[in-house]
């Protein structure tokens, strides 16, 4: 092998390894833009829905108190037609961020620490209602049920304990 051929070869292999670390860096920055976008949509979703969330909870303890919805009152629910409207948009924006989440549109670390406890309380508060929907179609709320069940886990084996949020 001449001098050349092995310049040429040493060359060769400097431009490949050059070529992966790119490919490499590369990856790694379009894995951290897509974070951030999933962060940042998150952000933005529960800016626009949380303030309606806190509106339609605070409607909801006004009517009926701050526990758990009783047979009698999930009764006047059925009857009364702006209150059924409330409590399914409610839990209807409820299972559109639980899908956005299961799917891995929006962030679930995030959604945790920030809204976690506040979604698990009404997960429980409106849990006798969730079960009388699914029972007449088995679908109703799923999403959302598997999310608040995974936070509920969550919550008992990892407890925030400081500010940092977690890269998925």
């Amino acid at each position: 092998m001449t001098a050349f051929e092995i310049s040429t070869l040493i060359i060769a292999t400097a431009t490949a390894g050059l070529l992966v670390w790119q490919v490499r860096v590369a990856v790694q920055s379009i894995k951290a833009d897509h974070e951030r976008r999933k962060k940042q949509a998150t952000t933005e979703f529960m800016l626009h829905v949380r303030p309606l969330w806190h509106d339609q909870r605070r409607m909801i303890e006004k009517r009926w108190g701050d526990g758990v919805l009783t047979n009698k009152i999930l009764d006047e629910i059925d009857k009364d037609h702006e209150a059924y409207e409330l409590v399914r948009t409610l839990l209807g924006q409820l299972e559109h961020i639980s899908v956005g989440v299961n799917s891995g549109v929006y962030d679930k670390d995030l959604l945790f620490r920030t809204s976690g406890s506040h979604l698990i309380g009404i997960y429980h508060r409106m849990h006798p209602y969730i079960m009388r929907a699914q029972s007449k179609l088995s679908t109703a709320y799923i999403e959302y049920v598997q999310l608040m069940r995974e936070f509920e886990e969550r919550k008992r084996e990892k407890p925030l304990q400081d500010g940092n949020i977690e890269h998925s």
